[in-house]
Order: structure tokens, then sequence, then C-alpha cells
């Protein structure tokens, strides 16, 4: 039985564990792609709004001008890429030169609204979490698109780099629970002699049928006065209730001499006692 318990118990804590450790890697990826939007917004916004994008968007090739500045950008603030377009989704910088020129990839719509928006795509360099905010003139008018953003390779990255911290966490747990399991499981064992629920089921069998069927009466008192166990000979013979079990001996209507021998523990031989007109010798 103590085995049982023991490979139960472990497969438990196991789940648990395990239960757990997803639950912490899945936290950490949903943390690390909230931070990569927020991140991928603050970017786009800020260079859409920095001085000099109006003119650079105007001059003759803006190129020239914004894509140094695109990719100092990107390199500081630890963003995958920094694309500016024009009204119409042409590229006028990217990280991979030769797409500039070509048209973005996302929903551009929202911006040309006038809203920063962000998404999940499937980009020209992979899967990505991208914000694009627009660039305003002073009229209020949209002249430009500002992206910025993050593969989900490097999204993905910071909860990978944690795994083995997550994994080592679990691990210890489940090291500390299967331990904590075996050493409850060991004095079980000890407790129970080593036998399993079968031979147990059969020793209280036997031990009940030889109780109930000797010929004495047979009574367990514990160390409070309480009756714990009358076999049916005891019944009979001192006429107790039917719920006895469990109640004080000096509530169960015997003589008080008796009820005060059973209650004190102390040890008796061939000690007579007159109960319901029966004499009787307690041993």
């Amino acid at each position: 039985m103590a085995g049982q318990v023991f490979v139960m118990n472990v497969v438990i804590v196991l789940l648990l564990v395990v239960a757990a450790a997803v639950a912490l890697v899945l936290q950490v990826r949903h943390d690390s792609t909230v931070e990569a939007r927020n991140r991928s917004v603050s970017v786009a916004e800020t260079f859409a709004n920095s001085p000099g994008i109006l003119q650079a968007l105007r001059s003759p090739d803006p190129t020239a001008v914004l894509q140094p500045r695109a990719e100092a950008v990107r390199r500081a603030t630890d963003v995958d890429f920094v694309v500016v377009t024009n009204d119409e989704g042409v590229r006028y910088t990217h990280p991979k030169p030769d797409r500039i020129g070509k048209k973005f990839v996302g929903n551009i719509a929202p911006a040309l609204a006038g809203r920063t928006v962000t998404e999940e795509i499937e980009g020209t360099i992979g899967p990505l979490v991208q914000a694009i905010a627009p660039v305003k003139d002073p009229d209020g008018r949209v002249v430009g698109l500002v992206s910025a953003g993050i593969t989900t390779e490097n999204v993905g990255g910071v909860a990978d780099r944690q795994l083995p911290l997550v994994l080592s966490a679990a691990a210890v747990g489940l090291a500390l629970a299967t331990g904590g399991t075996a050493l409850v499981s060991r004095r079980l064992l000890r407790q129970t002699h080593g036998l399993g629920p079968h031979e147990m089921t059969r020793m209280y069998e036997h031990h009940d049928a030889v109780l109930h069927s000797v010929r004495e009466g047979v009574l367990i008192v514990g160390g409070e006065g309480r009756l714990l166990l009358a076999n049916d000979e005891a019944r009979r013979l001192l006429a107790l209730p039917p719920d006895a079990e469990g109640r004080h001996v000096g509530a169960l209507g015997l003589p008080s001499d008796l009820a005060e021998l059973l209650a004190s523990g102390q040890a008796a031989t061939d000690e007579v006692h007159l109960v319901k007109n029966r004499l009787l010798a307690i041993n």
C-alpha cells in the first residue's frame, strides 16, 4: 500500500510540476509579446515624430537621409527593424537594403487614418510583431508611415532563455516533493509492517472474526476512558447500548466501581464485579 501511495503521489506531483512549468513558460511568452508590442509602438511613434522626418520624406532622396537614421535607431532600441514608407506603403528604409522600394507588408489602413496599430504577421524577415505609426504634416495629413517590430523568434527567445531556470526550479521542486513522499511512504510502510492492502484486509477480517467468536467478553478502552471496541459477548454480559463504542465508560450504565476500573487503565486479575445480577471476573 505504501508503494502504491508513493507512486500515486509522485505522479500527482509530477503532473503539478509539469503544469506549473508550462504555465510559467506560456506566461513568459505572453509577457514577452506584450513587451515587444509596447517597445515597437514606442520606437515607431518616437521616430515618426522625431525632428527632420517630414523634411526627409519630402527630400529628393528620402532613403539616403532616413536609412542611416533608421538603422541607428534599430540598433539602439534592440528592435529587429525600423521601416519608413511613403503614404502608399512603399519602403524608404529596411534592414535588408534589397527590400527598399518594395511594398510594405502589413495592414496600413488604420495608420493612414491617423492611428497607431500593432499586429502579428508573416513579414519578409519571418513571423513578427510590429507597430505602424503615421507621420503627419502640420495640417494633420498623413504623409508617411513608420513601422518598428521584433521577430517572433526573438520574442520567444526571451522565454527560451528563461526556460532552463524554470525547468531547474521544477526539477528541484519535483525532487523535494518526491523525497518528502518517499519519507512518508517509508514511515507508512514501517507502521503497517510492510503489509499491503489485501494483507491488512485479511488480517482485519481474521482478527474481527476471532474477537467476536471468543466466549469471553473483550473491551478496548482508550486513554481518555472512551470505549473503542466491544465484542458481542461483552455487549451481552454488560448489556451495553448499541451506540456504546466511542462513549465514555462512565456513561454506559455500568456500576461505578467497574466504570472507574475500566477508565483507570489499571491492571486487574480476576476482580469480581456485580453487573446486572451477574458476577463477572474482570481481567
